[in-house]
């Protein structure tokens, strides 16, 4: 899907190969990790996880990095869109910036340089709009009362200058500002920081200002809260979509837990996931910095990948109303689909995350934390809290809830667990409980490892190998002596058609990413690091080349044979039984080239 994009935005082959010759890897990446040369590579603790002992290697020469630590490995392009957490196209705009080279959009459309213009004022715009709210909060008698009602709140100047919280003093003098500065009035319109420009004023007027920003710390949206106590006006107020803010693709807090990765090295392990831009506030103000928040709309796809490219941990922890609680059974969905593991953090009764670590602190939020559940039980929790257990009738009903449940677990020894708590509390038999679900569900068993899925892992195993030793440049790695054919999983077979299109050209990784689709494969492939000297290496390669034909061989030989019954042309026969020939040959022998 990658691919298609950037092909489709102009990011062809030969544009991304140009990129990377001019953004040498070791200098990109040293710019993050401290690297120090042995040899012909650069080593250095990964950045991607804990350790002690550098095993993260930057191989310049074919420009790519590998951890044989986590297995972490791409070119780049990849580091750069894993280390920052952006999008392989924002990923390559970084990039391109640092090599001064324009993007592919610019000569595909037209109008390209006039809307990268445009979108540069407004991002200038946004940025000065959000110093001059920040300056009337630091105002010692402008930004006065915002600063009591902020320290009533928990919130210090210390907090407040992290997250670049402001102050609209009025109605007219931000756009009176801006417009002083040289902006023009549909400049403002179109960044939602006046309502009309018939009557331009701000559209946030009187409130605590509290910026938004996306992935790379740009000011593009803000909110305000009102803090004199008005009862006639809504206590938020948020920019709606424009230009450079899009609600759906957007996550509060992001750029700060970056920033934090990047600054001072915090691997945050989880994040937890709240409704609004305060509680986010809040909860960093205790110390709880690993907090995001969506901005008031239902959680997209495009906002839970950008989460996982983060961690793999979350903790959603939404209001403790009936709201909350239905936004999210609604919103650990995407999330599941995105691949993290997920967790809900229970709150009580009417309160949200700023309520309960105003009253508690750190620790209260803490333990919330140590008694999160797992999105099924806390489905079944819901189920158990809205129906009356003591009744017939609530029994009835929340069996049936409960099924709805467990009708999404796979794992029939996962789903049998559940069965036992719903069968406690409904007073119903499992057995019951098994057949109404059984209707719906279908289990995924896990099956156990059969002697036929071990000899495969051989066969892929040294398929790995053999592809490793191509992608290096090895002395062993004859392609002739290999055949397409005999490689045990499609990405091993992409990779040899690659090698075998460069001619006499040096294999290059680096290079390979701009035409081979990326794939958890390859991370496997490049985690191979079996030394061995020149000659047991040409030896093993033949190994693992013959063990691989053999398994080839094996196979079609098997097909022919069960073929053979059916055919009912003799020439058909006839020819099946000199390819067994053949083939029973082949397989005796012991030597690969006798095997080709």
């Amino acid at each position: 899907m990658e691919q298609k994009i950037s092909m489709a935005q102009g990011l062809t082959p030969e544009f991304l190969e140009e990129l990377k010759f001019k953004c040498d890897i070791v200098e990109v990446i040293s710019t993050y990790v401290p690297l120090q040369k042995k040899g012909g590579r650069y080593f250095g603790c990964c950045p991607f996880h804990n350790e002690k002992t550098a095993s993260f290697c930057v191989n310049q020469q074919s420009a790519y990095y590998h951890c044989f630590g986590c297995g972490a490995s791409g070119d780049v392009v990849k580091f750069v869109q894993e280390i920052e957490s952006v999008s392989f196209v924002d990923a390559v705009k970084i990039l391109a910036e640092k090599a001064n080279m324009p993007m592919p959009e610019f000569k595909l459309d037209p109008h390209y340089q006039e809307k990268k213009d445009r979108k540069d004022v407004l991002k200038q715009l946004m940025r000065d709009a959000a110093r001059y709210f920040r300056n009337n909060l630091l105002d010692e008698t402008k930004g006065r009362e915002a600063r009591e009602y902020l320290a009533s709140r928990g919130i210090n100047d210390e907090t407040a200058k992290r997250y670049g919280l402001g102050l609209s003093v009025d109605f007219d003098s931000m756009p009176a500002y801006l417009r002083r500065k040289g902006y023009k009035l549909q400049d403002l319109y179109d960044c939602g920081l006046v309502n009309n420009i018939q009557n331009p004023r701000d559209a946030f007027g009187n409130r605590i200002i509290v910026p938004i920003m996306n992935g790379m710390s740009e000011v593009v949206a803000f909110g305000g809260r009102i803090f004199h106590g008005e009862t006639d006006v809504a206590k938020y107020k948020n920019s709606t979509n424009t230009t450079l803010f899009d609600k759906g693709r957007t996550l509060y807090g992001v750029n700060f837990v970056k920033r934090d990765k990047k600054e001072n090295g915090a691997a945050y392990k989880s994040l937890v996931l709240v409704e609004g831009y305060m509680d986010v506030i809040s909860l960093g103000a205790v110390g709880v910095k690993n907090a995001v928040a969506g901005m008031g709309t239902a959680l997209t796809e495009g906002q839970a990948r950008e989460l996982k490219r983060l961690v793999d941990d979350v903790y959603v922890c939404y209001d403790g109303d009936n709201a909350g609680r239905h936004a999210t059974v609604k919103n650990v969905e995407p999330l599941l689909e995105a691949g993290l593991n997920v967790k809900v953090i229970s709150l009580d009764d009417g309160k949200d995350p700023d309520e309960t670590v105003r009253e508690g602190g750190e620790e209260a939020f803490i333990e919330k934390m140590k008694a999160a559940l797992p999105v099924i039980e806390y489905k079944l929790k819901l189920c158990e809290d809205a129906f009356d257990l003591n009744t017939v009738d609530g029994r009835a009903k929340y069996i049936n809830a409960a099924i709805r449940v467990l009708k999404g677990v796979g794992s029939r020894a996962e789903r049998e667990v559940y069965f036992e708590r719903v069968s406690s509390l409904s007073r119903v038999s499992i057995s019951t409980l098994e057949e109404m679900l059984s209707s719906g569900v279908k289990a995924k068993e896990e099956k156990p490892k059969a002697d036929a899925e071990k000899k495969e892992n051989t066969a892929l195993d040294s398929s790995r190998f053999v592809i490793n030793r191509i992608m290096e440049n090895a002395k062993c790695a004859n392609l002739d002596l290999v055949k397409r054919e005999w490689l045990a999983h499609p990405k091993h077979q992409e990779i040899f058609d690659y090698a075998k299109s460069l001619g006499d050209e040096p294999f290059s990784v680096g290079k390979m990413y701009s035409r081979v689709a990326d794939d958890p494969e390859i991370n496997q492939i490049l985690n191979i690091n079996i030394e061995l000297n020149t000659t047991q290496e040409k030896g093993y390669f033949e190994d693992c080349l013959v063990l691989l034909a053999n398994e080839y061989i094996q196979g079609r030989l098997e097909y022919l044979k069960n073929a053979y019954n059916a055919m009912s042309d003799q020439n058909e026969k006839r020819n099946a039984v000199q390819e067994i020939a053949v083939l029973g040959k082949k397989l005796k022998s012991k030597s690969i080239s006798e095997k080709l």
